[in-house]
């Protein structure tokens, strides 16, 4: 992760500030004024500065559109804040999409990766998965820098649509396995990314 300069650093926490009012991102009149520029366009070339370093990045059209990349880590109380992307189908595949929908804190010894690993996390709908233990309402935490591995539960996009499966081999070719004999498994046609693999699983007992 490239190192930020000290403006850089301060509108990054201005954003995460932000965030954790739980209020929509700024646009870059209000970081402007904010932070006493005088047009919008500064604040516009620090973000983008920030967002070509990794730190944020900005849906198009949007004038709002500035989302924090990587997770947010709170040395005081040994938590980390994850960005929700929506949901992700343990089931049959979806067409991409991918929305900004706000943060969980989760505790630090929890996901067990470096500090400077992106991650973001998804709600699970189907069950798919079930007999991995993952099941229709869990959330899941996956780590985008993680190298996967055969038998990692993995987001990918396969065949452009996303699906939450267990990544395997099978004659020297990768394949995505479905952890419930009711769905078949995927074979990729064309093109398979994967998107991160899963570090934690979170349920909300009811």
């Amino acid at each position: 992760m490239d190192k930020l300069t000290s403006r850089q650093f301060e509108i990054l926490e201005f954003l995460r500030q932000c965030q954790r009012l739980g209020g929509n991102a700024p646009t870059f009149r209000e970081i402007a004024d904010h932070f006493g520029f005088k047009s919008p366009k500064s604040a516009a070339d620090h973000v983008t500065a920030l967002e070509k370093k990794g730190y944020v990045r900005r849906r198009v059209g949007c004038s709002r559109g500035i989302e924090l990349v990587f997770s947010e880590r709170a040395p005081d109380n040994g938590t980390i804040r994850v960005p929700v992307l929506g949901h992700i189908p343990a089931g049959c595949p979806e067409t991409q999409t991918e929305h900004f929908h706000g943060s969980i804190a989760i505790d630090e010894a929890m996901i067990g990766c470096p500090a400077d690993h992106r991650l973001f996390a998804l709600q699970v709908t189907g069950d798919s998965m079930k007999e991995r233990g993952i099941h229709d309402g869990d959330w899941v935490v996956a780590d985008t820098d993680a190298s996967p591995h055969e038998g990692d539960v993995v987001v990918a996009l396969i065949d452009g649509e996303n699906t939450l499966k267990t990544l395997a081999m099978k004659r020297s070719r990768y394949f995505l396995k479905a952890e419930n004999p009711n769905f078949p498994d995927l074979i990729p046609l064309g093109e398979m990314v994967i998107q991160g693999v899963v570090r934690v699983v979170l349920r909300r007992m009811r």
